[in-house]
């Protein structure tokens, strides 16, 4: 007679079918705990997404419309004064800021001029920042009266990143824009608020020849002595077309004629020494019906201040580059 083993006794039967009710117990519980730390890992992952997306959208920047900008609460006057410029009202051109390169030691070494067109984003020329690290630009806002003695780092809001024309080129001044990116934002008020830029489509406000344009800035007086102002200048120009012989040959003619560069002047007023990087602005009527000033061109370089008037001085057209200043300006929250 055979002998079975001893899986016919019952008792080792019974140890079997609970050792194996053990072992599936035991898969279902991994299975469960490995399915539930994925749905955590997955929810973690989708939160983390989301949060991420919002952050992102919450970094877009869209460059304000009238009358969030170019609205000064203090009117702009200007008369009719032919020769120069004349001092501006205080606070009446609202985005204008002073623009200085300090040295390590927090000393100001040379200035320009800006513009505010996002409350952390100031417009100005490349060639005032072009080689210079960040750390060592600021700009003021709020200044009316010229006094090297008050420029510090301490009032100034420093530069947490420049972004200076990819094509900027320091001999011919061509794609002479940047955009400055500041550590901390300017608060808007009364006596600070923003510029409108000028849209990259102007067929529906297309500058004309002659048309009344205002520089502003605390450039020299003149050209030779160089003396500065007192107080923040501001001067009345004409818009002078690139075919003009005031401009064509500063700027180039046909086909050599770059789309960035626009002119305007009004011999013998013009920009000056220390005007580099300010807003060349215009009155326009916006098509709400609101009335606003409008940066049209930056301030880039001109011939002794005006003194030789067969020429005009030249501006980057702010238009031109209206699609790579929103780039930046997004690009760089």
């Amino acid at each position: 007679m055979v002998i079975s083993s001893d899986t016919s006794n019952p008792s080792n039967r019974s140890n079997q079918v609970l050792t194996r009710l053990i072992i599936v117990v035991l898969v279902i519980a991994i299975i469960l705990v490995l399915t539930l730390a994925a749905s955590i890992a997955f929810v973690f992952i989708i939160g983390q997404s989301i949060n991420n997306n919002k952050e992102n959208q919450s970094t877009i920047i869209s460059l304000a419309e009238p009358c969030e900008c170019g609205c000064p609460a203090i009117t702009p006057q200007l008369t009719t004064r032919i020769v120069n410029g004349e001092a501006a009202i205080l606070n009446s051109w609202p985005w204008q800021l002073l623009l200085i390169q300090f040295n390590a030691r927090g000393i100001p070494l040379k200035y320009c001029s800006a513009s505010l067109i996002t409350p952390k984003h100031v417009l100005t020329a490349a060639h005032c920042v072009f080689g210079v690290s960040h750390r060592y630009i600021g700009v003021i806002p709020r200044l009316h009266v010229y006094n090297v003695s008050t420029w510090s780092t301490d009032i100034a809001y420093m530069a947490e990143g420049i972004y200076a024309h990819e094509s900027y080129d320091d001999v011919s001044r061509e794609d002479d824009i940047a955009v400055i990116r500041l550590r901390t934002p300017i608060p808007l008020d009364d006596q600070v608020s923003l510029v409108c830029i000028a849209p990259a489509d102007m067929s529906s406000q297309q500058l004309m020849s002659g048309e009344q344009l205002v520089a502003t800035g605390w450039g020299a007086l003149e050209g030779i002595n160089r003396s500065a102002p007192s107080v923040l200048q501001q001067v009345r120009l004409q818009f002078v077309p690139q075919t003009d012989p005031l401009c064509a040959p500063l700027v180039g003619r046909g086909e050599d004629a770059h789309p960035g560069q626009m002119c305007a002047g009004f011999p013998p007023k013009s920009a000056c020494y220390g005007d580099s990087g300010g807003p060349l602005v215009r009155s326009i009527v916006h098509p709400n019906g609101k009335t606003y000033w409008q940066q049209v061109g930056i301030v880039s370089w001109g011939i002794y201040c005006g003194y030789q008037r067969n020429y005009s001085d030249v501006y980057s057209f702010v238009s031109y580059y209206n699609p790579w200043i929103i780039e930046k300006t997004r690009a760089s929250p």
